[in-house]
C-alpha cells in the first residue's frame, strides 16, 4: 500500500469505483478536482485501447440530508433529486462528458441488509443496543491501507457507542441515530446501513466486490476506505479485492479543507461565471493529484492566459498543412502520464509545445487527453 506499482489489466475492461459526493448542497472545487481527475484517467485508458467502467456512488443517506431538507422545506427525496440534477448540470458545464455510471446508495439498502446479516451469521459482526458492528479483532489485515497498527487504531476511536468490543470496530447498521431516514428489516430492525456499508453494498452489487481501481479524496483513507476494504475482504474471501488505490488531495482555502459542512466552499458554477472549464482543468492538473491544492485566484488568472495561448496554437495546427509531428515529444508526454498520472510535467510539455513556433500536430492529441475543448 502507498507505493507505485505497474498497472496490468487482466482483460480489456478496467473496473473503477469512485466515492462520490453527499447530495445536500451544490458541488464545489474540491468535487470538481475529483471528477476532472477520473475523467482524465478514463481518457488515458481509452487511448490505450482499454474499456473503463467507472462507478460513482452518490450518498443520499446521511444526517445532513434531512437537516438541509427541513431548511429548504423539501422532502429528503426531493432534496437529493434536486442536488443530483445540479451535479449533472455542473459536470456538463465543466465539459465532463465521459460516461460515469452514477448510482444512489439508497437503491442498495436491501443488499446492505443482506450483507450485514451474512456477517452476523458468520460471527464477524455483533449487535449492541440495536447497532451492528464489524468486529475488527477478527480481521487480520485491518489497518494495512492506512498503515496503522492495533495501538494506532485503538487511539483513533470511531463510531463511539456503549458496549463496543473494540474501539476500532466499524458501525455497519445504525439503529440508534434518529435523523429522518430509516428502513425496517425483519432481522436487523429499524435502521440504516451506515456509511462504510453503503459503499460496500454498491461494490458487491455491481462488481461482485472485486475490481481494479478505487478512488476518492485522501481524507477517506481512514476510516472509510480502510473499513470498505475490510468488509470486501471478508465478503469476497479475497485478500486483494481492490488491485489499486488512488487518492486525490484536498482543495484547501485559508488553511482549511474546502467543505460544504464547514461552509467555506467555492461552487463550481460560481467559478464558471468567471473562468471557462479549460482554465479550471489546467489549474487543477498543475498540481499532482495526490497533493493538496491551495486555492489561488492569481494562479487561475495565470492559466486563463495559458488557455488562450493553447487555443491560438490549436488554431495554427488546424489551419497550417505544414504542421509536423514529433513522436519523441508525445512519447515523453505519455511517459509522464504513466508515472502515476504526473499531470504537472505532462502539462508543462503541452504548454511548451503551444508556446513554440513549431506547429506540432501532437499538440491536438495532448489537448484531447487533458479533455481541453477548443
Amino acid at each position: 500500500m502507498r507505493k507505485k506499482s505497474n498497472f496490468i489489466s487482466k482483460n480489456n475492461i478496467v473496473k473503477i469505483f469512485v466515492c462520490g459526493p453527499t447530495v445536500y448542497d451544490y458541488c464545489h472545487l474540491g468535487h470538481a478536482r475529483i471528477f476532472f481527475f477520473y475523467d482524465f484517467m478514463m481518457r488515458y485508458l481509452l487511448l490505450k485501447g482499454l474499456s473503463p467502467i467507472v462507478l460513482v456512488n452518490i450518498t443520499d443517506i446521511d444526517p445532513k440530508i434531512p437537516a438541509r431538507a427541513n431548511i429548504e422545506g423539501l422532502s429528503t427525496e426531493a432534496l437529493t433529486n434536486k442536488y443530483i440534477d445540479e451535479l449533472y448540470y455542473d459536470l456538463i458545464s465543466c465539459g465532463i462528458t465521459t460516461s460515469f455510471n452514477f448510482v444512489r446508495v439508497s437503491d442498495y439498502v436491501n443488499t446492505a441488509a443482506k450483507l450485514v446479516t451474512d456477517l452476523l451469521e458468520r460471527n464477524l459482526a455483533y449487535s449492541r443496543n440495536g447497532n451492528i458492528y464489524l468486529n475488527t479483532a477478527r480481521l487480520k489485515a485491518y489497518g494495512k491501507l492506512s498503515q496503522m497498527n492495533k495501538n494506532d487504531l485503538d487511539n483513533r476511536r470511531l463510531d463511539i457507542g456503549p458496549g463496543k468490543i473494540n474501539p476500532s470496530d466499524i458501525l455497519i447498521w445504525n439503529a440508534s441515530d434518529e435523523f429522518g431516514q430509516k428502513y425496517d428489516h425483519k432481522i436487523l430492525g429499524s435502521g440504516i446501513p451506515w456509511w462504510h456499508m453503503q459503499d460496500t453494498s454498491v461494490a458487491m452489487s455491481n462488481f461482485n466486490g472485486i475490481y481494479d481501481v478505487h478512488g476518492g479524496a485522501t481524507e477517506l483513507i481512514y476510516p472509510h476506505h480502510e473499513s470498505h476494504l475490510a468488509q470486501l475482504e471478508v465478503l469476497t474471501s479475497s485478500s486483494c479485492p481492490i488491485r489499486y488505490w488512488t487518492h486525490v488531495g484536498l482543495v484547501k482555502i485559508k488553511g482549511r479543507k474546502m467543505s460544504n459542512s464547514i461552509g467555506n466552499t467555492i461552487k463550481i458554477r460560481d467559478l464558471l461565471k468567471r473562468y471557462n472549464s479549460n482554465t479550471l482543468r489546467l489549474y487543477l492538473f498543475s498540481q499532482h493529484y495526490r497533493e493538496s491544492l491551495i486555492f489561488s485566484s492569481s494562479k487561475l488568472n495565470k492559466f486563463e492566459i495559458i488557455d488562450r495561448t493553447i487555443s491560438k496554437a490549436i488554431d495554427n495546427v488546424l489551419t497550417h498543412k505544414e504542421s509536423s509531428n514529433n513522436p519523441e515529444l508525445l512519447a515523453k508526454f505519455i511517459r509522464y502520464i504513466e508515472d502515476d498520472f504526473d499531470t504537472p510535467r505532462a502539462l508543462n510539455i503541452l504548454i511548451d509545445t503551444a508556446r513554440s513556433q513549431d506547429k506540432v500536430r501532437d499538440l491536438k492529441n495532448m489537448v484531447n487527453i487533458f479533455g481541453l475543448q477548443y
